[in-house]
């Protein structure tokens, strides 16, 4: 737990070198890669080629790096990665807490998980960027995964 709460503290903090990249992606989606991206001047090429629709377990674990391309900034400083089973409605698997700026307009990080967290292999996730505003769920930027 506070290893994964570390690294998603480094790639916070890697969030201000992309935001340069991070500000021309399309608002309110977010790109997931098997392998973190580099920032640099061909930040966003890069990450389009390593995007991937899918990824493998690895030793009962999946592991994801994500950029995400705010349609607005949070206005917080804690915004959630929230998982959800599309078969099942208003409840999320999973939700993993990421630090950022209340003003970012690019989030970046990673997750790793497992079933004991209520994952399953063979199911195509929801995944969204959230806060939870007086108990609504606002949507920062969305995509799906499917788990092989």
């Amino acid at each position: 737990m506070r290893r994964r709460r570390f690294c998603l503290a480094i790639l916070a903090v890697a969030l201000g070198l992309l935001s340069r990249g991070a500000s021309a992606g399309t608002p309110g989606t977010i790109v997931i890669t098997a392998e973190a991206v580099e920032p640099g001047d061909a930040f966003e090429a890069n990450l389009r080629r390593a995007a991937v629709h899918s990824i493998k377990a690895k030793d009962g674990q999946w592991s994801m790096f994500f950029v995400a391309f705010l349609k607005h900034p949070p206005g917080a400083t804690d915004v959630n990665i929230v998982f959800y089973d599309p078969k099942v409605k208003g409840e999320p698997v999973n939700v993993f807490q990421i630090n950022t700026s209340p003003d970012a307009k690019g989030v970046s990080g990673s997750v790793s998980f497992g079933s004991e967290q209520g994952f399953k292999k063979g199911i195509t996730y929801d995944v969204r960027l959230t806060r939870l505003i007086d108990g609504k769920e606002e949507v920062y930027a969305r995509t799906t995964i499917a788990l092989k």
